[in-house]
Parts: structure tokens; C-alpha cells; sequence
């Protein structure tokens, strides 16, 4: 059974390439996922030997970037890179010496980083406000920014495979930091909001035949009715005649379709790089992010891989739907385990979803995260996955 255990450079600089990649190779583990390109973070960390809580760098790199590939958007790199070797290049040395292989987790476009740096590249909102935390994939320079990342990456380095998170639109809620509303921000709102206006999906759109900029005003009006004379968007758990009227409305239809080809479009292109630069590497999407998610990636996203993260599962029951909302997809699927509180509290849980993930004939398992598992945790998780070697 392949398995990859989801990583940081953090935890592997403080416990030691060799000591860490040894003990995740002996639990069984055939992969090491580091966090190659990731944005910020506060983290516990249960067994690691300098440090208990970490606060990450904002929208960094792991490795070390040649600029010279890069355009307007410059990346940040990682104050563990550096011209003497970096977190990619010191895993690879491990890794090679203990027999398991390099994967490249990769945050694409969620990066406030950037997005602070580079607001007319982000996501915005229909009141022209950006949303720093998620570029915006139909923005010429972040997709030079994304395609010359990932050349970086697989020109240097051995990848195994690369695990594309965040490729796409975000929502408009994401947790950030101090994220205060004044205002009820119901699932109908948090859609309307989530929609992205940026001046160059609106210039596209209106190109491609859309009312890109009456449909943009129409939905501020809508929600500036909600915020500020009470106009309900949603009653009694469905959208209101209102908003309903708007989301059926066909320019929204149409404008949502024109960011949804921009997500797939920026997909074809990723796998064009890979396919030309490193044909060996393997492209895997998340279907899911957080445990509990619904399968909710494009089908057509998904079909731009090689293979299908099917998201976290918490239960044996959870896993066979997942399993059930992915029918008909043609890649290999890999199941998913986030072996942390609230989702894993107990090590006893572990056994199980392996078992459920196994039987439901997954080409492997992957486990989230090395550095934030209690000790016992990962005691567990190898004495599962050595049951099923």
C-alpha cells in the first residue's frame, strides 16, 4: 500500500532530515508531502523537540526559486531556503537514503502574501473590494506566476508528484486572521460574495458576450440591501424570491461558467508544464479540502490530473460516500486521513479508516500532518499501515 504523511519544513529542520524521514519510513510510509509552497499558520506541535508553537511564514516557498523564470509577481522564499540548500533539497538527500519519495504539496493561488503585495491580481469582491487571501486564476500574471512556480519546482527537483491545493477560486469566508462580520452572513450571502469581480474577469466575460459589469452591480445592490435595509436573502434555510431571482438569472449562469473555464483552462496548462518538464511526475487534485467537505471540485478540473485526492475522511461510513460521490471518475483515487483533533481524538480511530480506505480499493493513503500528530497517534498509524503491508 502506498502512504504519504503530509509534512513541514519546520518539524523536519527541528527533529533532523534523517532522524524524521527514518521514522516515517519505518511506520510505513512510502512518501514524504512536504509543504512546498505554503501560506501562514499557527500550529501546535505535540513531539517537536525545539518548539511547541509555530507561527509560518505567509505565502512562501520551500525550495529555491531561479527568479530570473519568474514575471511581475515575485515568490517569497522561505527563510529555511537559501543559496546552501533548502527544506526540497535536504528532504530529496533523506528521502533517497531511506527509500521513500518526495511530494510536492503545493498552495497555488491561496497566498495573502502576494495578494497583499499584488492587490489587482486578487480575487474581488462585487464592491471592487480585493480579497487579498486568493489570486484570481483568470489574472494574466499570476497564471505566469503559477505555471513558472511549478516549472521551478519539477525542473530542479525529483517529484514524485505534485498535490495542487487551492488551484481555483476561494470562498469568500476563510478564517482569516481577527475575521470579524458586523453582520449575518448566511450560505446565500457567503455564495454572492464569493463570486470574483476583478477588473480582468469582467473585461473577459463582457468579451465573451456577458453583462459582466450589470450583473456586478446588480448583485452589490442586491447584497447592500441585505447589509443595510434588511432585505432578506435567505428565509427559512432557502434563498429568499430576491436572491433567487438573481442566482437563476442567466448572466450568472453564464459569468459563473466563464471563471469556472479559467480554473480548468489554468489546469490544462499545469499539466502541459509538468507533462513537458518533468513527464514522470504525477499531478494529483484535491476533490475536498476540510474533513466533512463535500466533493464539490469540476469534474473537468479534476480530469486535467493524474489522480484524485478524495478528501478526509472521519469515519468508515464517510469513506464509502466518498467513494460513491467520485463514481465515474477515471483517475486513481487516494484516501485521505486527518489524524488530528477534532477529527482523530482517539489512536484507536486509526485502524479503521485504513482498513475502510483499503477495502475500498484506493491506490493509496494519504495522512495529515507529521509535525501536529501526538506521539501516540503516530505509533498508531504505523501500526496500522504495517497490518496491511
Amino acid at each position: 500500500m502506498k502512504a504519504g504523511l503530509y509534512t513541514y519544513a519546520w518539524d523536519l529542520e527541528a527533529e533532523g532530515y534523517d532522524r524524521a524521514v527514518g521514522r516515517i519510513a519505518e511506520a510505513g510510509f512510502t512518501a514524504v508531502n512536504l509543504a512546498t509552497s505554503y501560506h501562514a499558520g499557527k500550529f501546535i506541535l505535540p513531539h517537536n523537540p525545539r518548539r511547541k508553537v509555530w507561527f509560518a511564514e505567509d505565502g512562501a516557498l520551500y525550495f529555491q526559486p531561479d527568479l530570473t523564470k519568474y514575471g511581475r509577481i515575485q515568490p517569497r522564499v522561505s527563510s529555511f531556503a537559501s543559496a546552501n540548500g533548502s527544506p526540497v533539497g535536504r528532504l530529496q538527500e533523506s528521502a533517497a537514503r531511506h527509500g521513500v519519495s518526495y511530494v510536492a504539496w503545493t498552495v497555488c493561488l491561496h497566498n495573502s502574501w502576494l495578494g497583499e503585495r499584488y492587490l489587482d491580481t486578487t480575487m474581488h469582491t462585487a464592491f471592487g473590494d480585493p480579497l487579498i487571501h486568493s489570486l484570481s486564476p483568470a489574472h494574466p500574471d499570476v497564471r505566469e506566476y503559477l505555471l513558472a512556480m511549478i516549472e521551478d519546482l519539477v525542473s530542479r527537483h525529483e517529484v514524485a508528484a505534485i498535490e495542487l491545493e487551492s488551484p481555483g477560486y476561494m470562498s469568500f469566508t476563510h478564517g482569516y486572521h481577527h475575521e470579524i462580520f458586523g453582520v449575518e452572513i448566511d450560505p446565500v450571502q457567503e455564495a454572492l460574495l464569493g463570486i470574483s469581480f476583478n477588473p480582468v474577469e469582467i473585461a473577459g466575460a463582457t468579451d465573451a458576450g456577458i453583462d459582466a459589469e450589470g450583473l456586478c452591480a446588480r448583485l452589490a445592490s442586491l447584497i447592500d440591501a441585505c447589509w443595510n435595509d434588511g432585505v432578506a436573502l435567505e428565509v427559512e434555510g432557502e434563498p429568499s424570491a430576491e436572491s433567487q431571482a438573481l442566482l437563476d438569472d442567466a448572466d450568472l449562469g453564464a459569468y459563473r461558467a466563464w471563471l469556472n473555464d479559467q480554473v480548468v483552462s489554468l489546469g490544462n496548462e499545469v499539466r502541459d508544464v509538468v507533462r513537458q518538464t518533468s513527464p514522470a511526475t504525477e499531478i494529483r487534485h484535491f476533490a475536498a479540502m476540510a474533513a466533512g467537505d463535500t466533493i464539490g471540485i469540476d469534474r473537468d478540473l479534476l480530469n486535467t490530473g493524474d489522480a484524485v485526492l478524495a478528501g478526509y475522511a472521519v469515519t468508515p461510513d464517510e469513506v464509502a460516500r466518498r467513494m460513491a460521490a467520485l463514481d465515474g471518475v477515471d483517475q486513481p483515487i487516494w484516501g485521505m486521513i486527518r489524524a488530528i483533533a477534532p477529527e482523530v481524538v482517539e489512536p484507536a480511530a486509526i485502524a479503521p479508516l485504513v482498513e475502510a480506505w483499503m477495502a475500498a480499493g484506493v491506490a493509496g493513503i494519504n495522512v495529515y500532518n507529521y509535525g501536529l500528530l501526538p506521539e501516540r497517534t503516530f505509533v498508531a498509524l504505523g501500526e496500522a499501515l504495517r497490518r496491511t503491508s
